[in-house]
This record gives C-alpha cells, structure tokens and sequence, in this order.
C-alpha cells in the first residue's frame, strides 16, 4: 500500500531570505547631515541654510573657549583655536568682523604685554569681552554700595590685561568710595577714643591719622588709574571730572592731614610735659632728683614745643594746645632750681 503524501510543514514553505535575521538600517556617516522628516513623512534634505547656522553654533561654542583660554593666559591655543574658526566659517563665505578683530588680539597677546599693533578701540572692545564677568561683577557691586568688592573684581580684570580703559575708570570710582569710607570710619573710631577713658584719649589722632594715611594711598592708586583712562577718547570727559574731584579730596585730604599729625605731635608733647611735672612734684624734695638731667629734658621738650608751634595756625586746636605747652614748659624751667 503506497504511503499517503506527505504535508509540507510551514517551515518548508518559508523561503530561505525569509528566514534571515534583518540587519537593520545602516548607521549614517559620521558627516553625513541629518534628515528631517517632512510633513507628510518624507525626509528632507536640509539646505545650505541649516547647515550654514549649525556651523555658526559649533563656531560660536569654541570661540567662547577660546576667550576662557585668553583668560587663562593660554594665549597661543586661543589663537589657534580662533584661526580655525576663522577658517570655517571662510568655507561658507562668510566673513565676521568682530571674529577676526579677536583673532587678531589673541595674536597680538601672543607677542607678550608690548606694545600692541591694534588700533585703540579694537583692542578696547576686545578687553572688555575678554574681561566681561570682572568688569559686570564690580558693577555690581558698585551699584549695591561694596566699592571694596568691586575694586577686587576689577583688579582682577587687570590680571588679565592691564590695558583696559573702562575697568581703570569703574576701578577709580571704587577706590574713591573706599577712601571716603575709610576716612568716616577712622573718625569714628578717633571719636570713641576721645570720648573714652582719659588715658586714651591722646590716641585719637594717632588713630585718625592711620585711616588718613590709607585713604590717601587709594586716592593715589585712583589717579594713576585715571590717567590710563583718559587715555580713551570714549572715556576722557568722565576721566576728567572724576580726576578733577580726587584732586581735591586729595588736596583736603593733606591739609587734614598735616593738621593731625600737628595735632598727634601736641598730644605726645603734652603726654611728655605731663609726666616731667608729677616727677618734679613727687620728688624736688628728694636728694636722688638729678636737678641736671631733669633741666636737660625740659629744655628739649621746649624745644620741640615751641617748633610745633611755629608751624601750627595760631587759631587751630592744636595751636591753642601747643601754646598752652609753652607758657606751662616755661614756668617749669623756671621754677627748676639752676
């Protein structure tokens, strides 16, 4: 008996290119641009439109590292890093000023803090890029009344190029302010030292005469950083009113000073003649008084006195004290026996 037919499996039906594993689309070109799906599912290629402001994105991205480079002081990468996109973007003809004006500076840093071969402005604007996170912090802190805070920022600026005009200026203005806050704060501490116990009370110019000393270096420090400045014909008016106003406090500032100096001196007179009077009391009767040792002190101390004295106003405070001095000195040397 024959056998019945055999029944094909499904297995057998299946063609063999059916039954391999699919691979998948192949994976793009690392160059190869994106395609974009359309609206009705159909891929698009993008246009030299798209490609062009990708290129500007990638370009923008390392011109911002090469400014932090600049920053750092890797001035030779940053140039090379700005040359290549300079070069880039050339590809798509496209020519952008204000890249070359920094590619141009990069270089030019590269040749070390000479003299520079970019015209004024140029090199100006491209600082201030350079310097944009100093020069809006010290800002800042100006406008919230930290002038100390600000002055460390924009010195910070000049870390990293000390030619810039505009942190020179906002640099001024913080010293200004710091050295009319030092001197407030020094005649605070002169007022509760002379309101304070006797013995320290003789201090206070001394003390006053400290915060004087470091107001002035400030203002110092400010005219130098005026005159860099004025060098800038965008900020030569407001160089010149700020110069103009330090200028005078500085003259203030002298006169106030020469006047406590006069005035410590005084004090230290007094403290002296003071001291020479109780010893001459508590011991003219004793035999151990040396009568000559005493005699040649007084007679120095009335010498400085009356020196002090020709240089004091007649009418100022320590005038009126220096010539209270001299007539107690002079009493004294008279009443030492010869």
């Amino acid at each position: 008996m024959a056998d019945p037919p055999r029944r094909k499996t499904s297995r057998e039906h299946t063609p063999r290119a059916s039954r391999t594993v699919s691979a998948g689309p192949a994976a793009p070109q690392p160059d190869a641009p994106r395609l974009a799906p359309s609206s009705s599912g159909v891929p698009q290629v993008p246009d030299e439109r798209s490609l062009s402001e990708r290129r500007r994105e990638s370009v923008r991205t390392a011109v911002e590292i090469a400014r932090h480079r600049l920053r750092r002081g890797e001035r030779l990468e940053a140039a090379e890093l700005l040359d290549r996109c300079v070069r880039v973007l050339r590809q798509y003809q496209i020519d952008d000023a204000e890249l070359a004006e920094r590619l141009a500076y990069a270089h030019d840093r590269t040749t070390g803090n000479g003299p520079t071969s970019l015209k004024p402005e140029v090199l100006q604007r491209v600082i201030g890029w350079v310097t944009r996170e100093e020069l809006a912090a010290g800002r800042r802190a100006l406008d919230e009344g930290r002038p100390v805070t600000a002055a460390r920022c924009f010195a910070a600026a000049d870390t990293i190029d000390p030619r810039g005009t505009r942190a020179a200026l906002l640099h001024a203005q913080a010293l200004q302010r710091v050295a009319l806050r030092t001197i407030s704060r020094g005649e605070a501490v002169a007022a509760r030292t002379a309101s304070g116990p006797e013995h320290r009370r003789l201090h206070a110019p001394a003390e006053d005469t400290g915060s004087l000393q470091r107001a002035e270096r400030y203002l110092r420090r400010a005219v130098s950083l005026i005159a860099r400045a004025g060098a800038d014909p965008g900020l030569r008016d407001q160089s010149g009113v700020l110069g103009e106003m330090i200028e005078n406090q500085l003259s203030r500032l002298m006169s106030r000073r020469s006047s406590t100096a006069r005035m410590a001196a005084a004090c230290a007179c007094l403290v002296d003649y003071e001291a020479f009077v109780q010893h001459y009391h508590a011991n003219r009767h004793s035999p151990l008084l040396n009568h000559d040792n005493l005699r040649s002190s007084v007679s120095a101390l009335a010498s400085r006195i009356y020196r002090l004295r020709s240089h004091s106003p007649a009418a100022s405070a320590e005038g009126r004290l220096l010539t209270v001095l001299a007539a107690g000195i002079g009493e004294l040397q008279r009443n030492l026996p010869s």
